[in-house]
């Protein structure tokens, strides 16, 4: 079986082989945690093969370098099941809601929205709650494409930053999915139920991906804002008009999640923190493992310098 040429790779398989562990040894308290045990070696098998693809162009190529963006959604789905292994279904607002108080001097998700009332302003939140999903799958194809450069020998195309900006993008979402599975927090969805629970065209349209892809506990702190602080680093845009609407579409979606009650405000602080050091720690930590020797000899002909 043929090494692994990327980081990224290697830091998928720790994940899914820590999870299946765990499910594995949650299996004890039912039928469920077994399942999931198996589907993680599957989920093993399918990336093990998949990175044993060679071809850089292709639909093969394609799936063998889009398939970290497409364990996205399995991975944050199966929080609470996995978080059940150490809490039985207990969640931590309680403890959150206490820090957005003494922060804030009381929880703004229940009269942001109060002040800046009306269909107009609702659906613009939402829409720049959604801007999320645009930032990250649009980053991540902006990275695939831009890495792509011409090889001298062999005449055919290899991704340049590409596996730094996935290792790092990889290395910070899967961060957070260990926290929200040891520190589960649902966030105020009760409160936004309340208020906007069937209103407008793309509040139900939330409300149906949240439905089919959010899995409980992954609030605190928020993954959306933290991600898209992540991906704002890696790109970096030079170009100040692009600089610009980078950072009013991060903070209209800091604004979004507390106005629409997906996350306390603490959530959306801690996302724009938590963001900027995951970046740090795990760029950093890609520098140190470019100085290790290559995987295989096909690698290095592949291995690209990182940014810094």
């Amino acid at each position: 079986m043929k090494q692994l040429r990327y980081h990224f790779d290697r830091l998928i398989l720790w994940y899914l082989g820590g999870i299946f562990a765990i499910t594995f040894v949650g299996s004890y308290f039912g039928l469920i945690y077994l399942f999931a045990a198996l589907t993680h070696l599957i989920m093993i098998f399918m990336v093990v093969r998949i990175t044993n693809v060679s071809s850089q162009t292709g639909p093969r190529a394609w799936l063998r370098w889009l398939y970290p963006l497409l364990l996205l959604l399995p991975l944050h789905y199966e929080i609470e099941l996995v978080a059940s292994v150490f809490h039985g279904g207990v969640v931590f607002d309680d403890v959150v809601k206490v820090w957005d108080r003494w922060l804030f001097g009381g929880h703004p998700h229940r009269y942001l929205a109060d002040q800046l009332p009306g269909p107009l302003w609702r659906e613009f939140f939402h829409l720049m709650y959604i801007t999320y999903f645009i930032i990250v799958i649009g980053g991540y194809l902006y990275a695939r494409r831009r890495g792509q450069v011409s090889e001298e020998r062999g005449e055919r195309d290899v991704p340049s930053d590409f596996p730094r900006y996935a290792f790092v993008f990889l290395g910070t979402f899967l961060t957070y999915m260990l926290i929200f599975i040891l520190f589960p927090v649902t966030g105020p969805l009760d409160d936004r139920f309340l208020r906007f629970e069937g209103y407008g065209f793309l509040g139900p349209l939330i409300d149906l991906l949240y439905a089919a892809g959010d899995s409980a506990g992954g609030a605190f702190p928020s993954s959306h804002i933290g991600e898209a602080v992540v991906v704002y680093l890696l790109l970096r845009p030079r170009s100040p008009v692009i600089r610009t609407i980078s950072i009013a579409l991060i903070t209209g979606l800091t604004v979004s999640t507390v106005y629409g009650s997906f996350h306390y405000a603490i959530d959306a602080v801690a996302g724009l923190l938590t963001g900027i050091l995951f970046y740090i720690f795990w760029n950093w930590f890609y520098g140190r493992l470019k100085k290790e020797p290559v995987a295989n000899e096909e690698a290095s002909g592949s291995q690209v310098q990182s940014e810094v």
